[in-house]
């Protein structure tokens, strides 16, 4: 095959890529209202600095953000203005499009260093796994710094392994200093771990010389240093102080706010690699012992890769399943690798392969059988709407069991893409929007909204979610943390407002029942509006 071919090949592969990425990470992408604890506070973030005409100093009711940089805002910002207000939209569209950008660059991976197919087999299964939809629907800035961190590997491996220019290691540099700009110093530090590792391994300095650090460290530090000057020249120091401190240092020696022990990622990566788990677990075995990878830089270069993700947030405290997002993949291209060659009879269909695949696929058709059987005796309001999906996934489980049975490795991943696909299509078009009901406090804000007059204070019990915030559009909405707080406001002059949930009304004696405005119940949390009049004076 000539290259003319192989280049019409790519570009029809990168189409088809797109199509099956705009199917499953736009599909309904604005159409459920934001769902706390992330969305409503960077909504608010950027209502605040698009308001406000700021592009430097990130804040959310009232106090600096020192939690993540600016990329991520700086992205929806430019969407809002060009749609002309901050929405649900404007807010995942950056998410998505890295998404988009995710998919591909796992593509150009397998392509370069693999071939066409495997590069195709392991970005459809990348765009298909679990944790890749979602956060490619959510408004995290996880998927934004995945797809810099992926470009940055993918630069950086051509450059080194000699499958592209030597010069191309210097855009690594770039997409380096844009993935700290999106979640901060990780970006720098999983790549010089994998270089270092990779040095190590292989006992082979002259990566390092190869790496040209003389000239990347300017190129990073021309793309980070502008902003981190102006942010932290703004605050007097105290952006950056927070930031490096309390969410770097704390964060991953201290477990600040989400410990985990040092197991947790091996029972949160099977889940989150789903449904292409039943196909890693065979691939780990298929090409098991690993003696000679030492010798074999392509393979060595994406095993490292992998562990050297997998370890660091091991290592940390601080653990969450997301953080796992920049190494998922290496694992799909170890999958694309495996399909590829069970499809050219380079490697034997093992028992382990059959025998899990055919249990989780016939799984997923038993579900969706059960599924509008489950919703009618359940809630049977959600029958119609659990019916496409759960037929879906019957037929999709069904053909992919068939498939498997006759040993037809690429139908397999046909019918899994297809399910997984036509699936989240359904999801998003009438699953989400009638879980929206539960999880939005967009309905009771708007009521806030008109029953509060502007000029009037407004302060909420005991929560941080930011969505009153957003939906009501006021700048700074007071926390009360405790009775005494809100016995100093009841001291004060004039008429005072306060969202309360009806568990922590009960709490508070010197709340009357009669002082509630409005109430609205979101999922199983009852909230209401109250009224605070002063105390009379003694």
């Amino acid at each position: 095959m000539g290259f003319r071919s192989l280049e019409t090949r790519s570009k029809n592969y990168l189409f088809y890529l797109f199509a099956l990425a705009l199917l499953l990470f736009f599909t309904g992408l604005g159409e459920r209202d934001l769902w706390a604890p992330v969305e409503p506070r960077y909504a608010e973030i950027v209502r605040i600095m698009f308001d406000q005409g700021d592009w430097i100093v990130p804040t959310v009711n009232g106090d600096l953000y020192t939690d993540k940089p600016i990329l991520y805002f700086w992205l929806v910002l430019i969407a809002s203005h060009i749609a002309g207000a901050v929405n649900e939209w404007t807010l995942r569209l950056p998410a998505a499009l890295a998404g988009i950008g995710f998919v591909w660059t796992t593509y150009l991976l397998g392509r370069d260093f693999y071939g066409a197919r495997v590069g195709l087999i392991a970005a459809a299964a990348l765009a298909t796994s679990m944790r890749v939809i979602w956060e490619a629907r959510w408004a995290h800035i996880d998927m934004v710094f995945g797809l810099f961190f992926l470009l940055a590997i993918y630069f950086g491996a051509s450059s080194l392994l000699r499958k592209g220019g030597k010069h191309e290691i210097l855009l690594a540099y770039v997409c380096m200093g844009l993935a700290v700009l999106a979640k901060g110093l990780i970006g720098i530090v999983l790549p010089a771990l994998l270089l270092a590792a990779f040095a190590v391994v292989r006992r082979d300095w002259r990566v390092i010389a190869d790496a040209k650090l003389p000239l990347g460290i300017p190129i990073l530090l021309l793309v980070v240093a502008p902003w981190f000057y102006l942010v932290n020249s703004a605050t007097d120091g105290k952006w950056l102080a927070d930031f490096i401190y309390v969410h770097h240092i704390q964060r991953y020696t201290g477990g600040v706010g989400h410990w985990q022990p040092f197991y947790y990622y091996f029972t949160t990566l099977p889940v989150d690699f789903l449904p292409w788990t039943v196909f890693a677990i065979p691939a780990v075995f298929a090409y098991f012992p690993y003696r000679q990878l030492r010798q074999r830089p392509i393979p060595l270069f994406f095993f490292l890769w992998f562990l050297a993700v997998f370890l660091f947030f091991s290592l940390s405290d601080t653990k969450r399943d997301l953080y796992l997002l920049p190494l998922l993949p290496a694992v799909a291209l170890l999958v694309g690798n495996y399909i590829d060659d069970l499809a050219q009879k380079q490697l034997p269909e093992s028992a382990l392969y059959r025998w899990l695949s055919q249990l989780f696929f016939s799984a997923v058709a038993i579900i969706g059988l059960a599924v509008p059987i489950i919703a009618w005796v359940v809630r049977r309001q959600t029958f119609w709407i659990s019916l496409p999906a759960a037929v879906v996934l019957a037929v999709g489980g069904i053909l992919t069991v068939v498939f498997i049975r006759k040993h037809r490795p690429l139908k397999v991943v046909t019918a899994v893409t297809l399910l997984m696909t036509l699936t989240m299509v359904c999801v998003s078009i009438w699953i989400l929007p009638y879980v929206d009901r539960f999880k939005s406090r967009r309905p009771f804000s708007r009521q806030v909204k008109k029953v509060v007059p502007a000029t009037a204070p407004l302060y909420v019990y005991d929560d941080n979610m930011h969505d009153f915030n957003f939906y009501t559009e006021r700048k700074v909405i007071p926390v009360l943390s405790s009775p005494g707080e809100v016995a100093n406001v009841l001291r004060q002059s004039g008429r005072s407002y306060m969202l309360i949930k009806d568990r922590d009304l009960k709490t508070l004696s010197m709340l009357a029942p009669e002082e509630i405005v409005i109430t609205d119940s979101v999922g199983s949390t009852t909230w209401n509006l109250i009224a605070l009049r002063a105390e009379p004076a003694q």
